[in-house]
């Protein structure tokens, strides 16, 4: 079984692969549109595509429908958990977190673990510098028990279509109005840029999934961080995987 950075590094892989296979994809039709991946960070979406007219747009490509979506970080103040994220994503894990058995019960735990009457749980190195912020190496100790669960919190079917339309449209650096997941090609929100023909019949990015919160430990410090996957998306007649016998968005 390959081990956690192993197994990240070959998604990545895999996925990088996929991403360059749309962008070439696109520019070998011929057509008005262009594509390029530019190196920049993980707050930008993964394919820039520019028309012949000058609009541009960001592409977001996504293997499989069950990849993560969005991973925002949320804390433990010692009374509640809350977030610096201004996203919807992070809102509805911290509202989940506080009404959450599990995740109260995991505060009790570690605290008792960990002999801190009142603990925090930061999810920055800055916080971990708090003398009632548990450090890393308990909650690594923590974690390490047979049975415990690094998932706080798991819920299974969410309606997650107006968080993830939210974290794209609103919370990248520039907002990505299209989607590539699997075989499928989706709309992220109404509007666009790229004013593709067929758009009144390719569906809005929507759907149902897992929403889930786990501690992720590093080597210098841990997170909290929310997990959202939607399972259940709506087909797509359209799609810009290579050899796909869907109809093409940009033809």
């Amino acid at each position: 079984m390959l081990g956690f950075n192993e197994h990240y590094l070959t998604e990545s892989k895999a996925s990088d692969k996929y991403e360059k296979e749309i962008a070439d994809f696109i520019n070998k039709m011929g057509g008005q549109f262009t594509a390029e991946r530019p190196k920049v960070s993980t707050k930008y979406s993964d394919v820039l595509v520019s028309s012949e007219g000058g609009e541009q747009s960001w592409l977001e490509v996504k293997m499989n429908h069950t990849d993560n979506l969005a991973n925002p970080r949320i804390f433990y103040d010692g009374r509640k958990w809350d977030t610096t994220y201004t996203m919807q994503s992070a809102h509805k894990a911290v509202e989940l977190m506080n009404k959450s058995a599990s995740a109260k019960q995991f505060i009790k735990s570690i605290a008792e673990f960990s002999g801190i009457k009142t603990p925090k749980i930061p999810t920055t190195k800055g916080g971990m510098k708090d003398k009632n912020a548990v450090p890393l190496n308990v909650m690594k100790e923590f974690f390490a028990q047979p049975g415990i669960n690094r998932y706080l919190h798991s819920e299974a079917d969410v309606d997650l279509g107006a968080v993830i339309t939210d974290h794209y449209l609103n919370n990248k650096a520039e907002p990505a109005f299209y989607m590539q997941a699997g075989d499928d090609f989706y709309l992220v929100g109404r509007t666009n840029p790229l004013k593709l023909k067929g758009a009144g019949s390719i569906p809005l990015l929507s759907g149902r999934g897992a929403f889930k919160v786990r501690v992720a430990t590093r080597s210098s410090y841990y997170e909290v961080q929310a997990e959202l996957k939607i399972i259940k998306m709506p087909d797509s007649k359209y799609s810009l995987k290579p050899k796909s016998t869907k109809k093409n968005p940009f033809k």
